[in-house]
């Protein structure tokens, strides 16, 4: 029985304030629940609204809070930080509470007017709900706040948005389009299932392994990998003078979904590899599983050309490794212990072997004479031998790579100082490589026009002081 996962309940003092960080900061993601990428894209989008309009926008995104009651602590919350400018009481509070499943919009007093209550009721349910009922809380918070940017930015717009979301469905209006989708989808999610089915159940049995992963996790890297393609391409595009809309077309959505099907498969595909490798610690057992595994790979492999490059390095790597069991001579009295009947810690190894195997710098095939009952073990390169070198002390392969450890932090005036370290993973030999200068931190400008609404990104700030009346919306999902 698996233990339930304690989750923080935050109250108003313990939230962190990301105007701490600077003036430029406006998201507060204490647990990660949002992507690096999407706080720095959040963070963007609050600068550009405030260097254009004065209004300050600012995100909380934690699991749960102190209270009963969402509206009152987002309420309190506003009221604590000053969200917007005093003279205009201009501010907004975009907050989530995954575990309660909860978002509530709150404005100042100067900003109900352009964004009123029905309306950010409407952005709520067309852009958050959807994607936060799938666990996509980046995608959902950037198609909000870029909405609501729309709106500051532009508010005679406010009109035509809200006449486009009460628009038919996207499959609606391109039933084509939607249905090839709708297969794509399918198709890929099956797929994924089969791949989970069949190392979980065909090649690994009862083993303590017990999921190879959700296919959610493959389907969001799918996605994000299909992204960074259409960047590149845009890129492409716009370097060579042509109009990147051309590829921004509905239909379109079916080939870019096969893609990111494809990718998403070829993800989870390399998953159920590494699921059956962990399983098995004998290295002749591990190729035979894996050599089933990707027999009952048929359907995946047409779908995802991709995953064909997993299969040819596992054919390489399975001739390379036959002569890993080859006995130690012609004699035939020397009889392979088979791994995974012994125990992770055999005292036919010894604590540096042990070490070496644990960090995957090198493998070891140990031989048993049947006659007079000799140990012999033949020790080969690791899938992680370029990480680490041998140990001028114990000599084994356990010296990792040099890192840097900070003596003195860099700050936006003055470079710091680190010492370069040489350490062993097994034992006590440390060497230093002398010393290094970290270079300064620089400030990251949120626009090339001049607003005098932003102090520049400097060690600490606050927001400008506004107060709310309790306008504003929220919901769940």
């Amino acid at each position: 029985m698996m233990c339930p996962v304690a989750v923080a309940q935050y109250s108003l003092t313990a939230i962190p304030n990301p105007k701490q960080q600077g003036q430029d900061f406006f998201v507060s993601n204490p647990e990660n629940i949002l992507s690096g990428y999407t706080v720095d894209s959040l963070n963007a989008l609050a600068r550009e609204i405030e260097g254009q309009t004065t209004a300050e926008v600012a995100i909380v995104a934690i699991s749960d809070f102190v209270g009963d009651d969402d509206f009152e602590f987002a309420l309190e919350l506003f009221q604590t930080w000053g969200i917007g400018k005093r003279e205009n009481d201009n501010g907004l509070l975009l907050f989530i509470a995954t575990e309660r499943r909860a978002y509530r919009f709150i404005t100042g007093y100067g900003t109900e007017a352009v964004l009123p209550d029905a309306l950010l009721k409407r952005i709520g349910e067309q852009y958050l709900v959807p994607e936060f009922r799938l666990g996509n809380y980046d995608a959902g918070m950037l198609a909000a706040i870029s909405a609501i940017r729309d709106i500051l930015l532009n508010p005679e717009s406010t009109d035509e948005l809200q006449a486009e979301m009460r628009q038919q469905s996207f499959f609606y209006r391109y039933q084509d389009v939607g249905g090839y989708s709708l297969m794509i989808i399918v198709l890929t999610f099956i797929a994924m299932k089969w791949i989970g089915y069949v190392a979980e159940r065909k090649v690994v049995k009862n083993k303590r392994y017990k999921s190879v992963g959700q296919n959610g996790i493959a389907a969001v890297g799918g996605c994000g990998c299909m992204l960074m393609i259409l960047f590149i391409g845009v890129f492409a595009l716009w370097f060579t003078g042509m109009q990147p809309e051309v590829i921004f077309q509905a239909n379109l959505i079916p080939w870019y979904l096969a893609v990111g099907g494809s990718l998403a498969i070829a993800i989870k595909y390399s998953k159920g590899e590494e699921y059956i490798r962990k399983a098995y610690r004998d290295d002749k057992n591990r190729l035979s599983a894996l050599a089933t595994y990707h027999r009952w790979m048929i359907l995946p492999l047409l779908l995802s050309p991709l995953s064909l490059v997993g299969l040819l390095v596992f054919l390489k790597r399975r001739n390379a490794m036959q002569v890993r069991f080859i006995p130690p001579d012609d004699s035939g009295n020397w009889k392979r212990l088979d791994r995974d009947q012994l125990k992770t810690k055999t005292d036919l190894l010894d604590n540096g072997q042990l070490s070496e195997e644990k960090i995957l710098s090198r493998s070891y095939q140990i031989w048993e004479h049947v006659q007079t009952g000799e140990i012999k073990t033949v020790g080969w390169d690791g899938l992680r031998k370029k990480n680490f070198s041998e140990c001028p002390s114990c000599h084994y392969r356990t010296l990792k790579k040099p890192y840097v450890k900070t003596i003195k932090a860099a700050t936006y005036s003055a470079p710091g100082e680190g010492e370069r370290i040489e350490e062993c993973a097994f034992c006590d030999y440390r060497v230093s490589l002398g010393t290094v200068v970290i270079p300064k931190k620089v400030h990251r400008s949120s626009s090339s026009s001049g607003s005098g609404s932003s102090s520049g990104g400097g060690s600490s700030g606050s927001f400008g002081g506004g107060s709310s009346g309790g306008g504003g919306a929220g919901g769940r999902w």
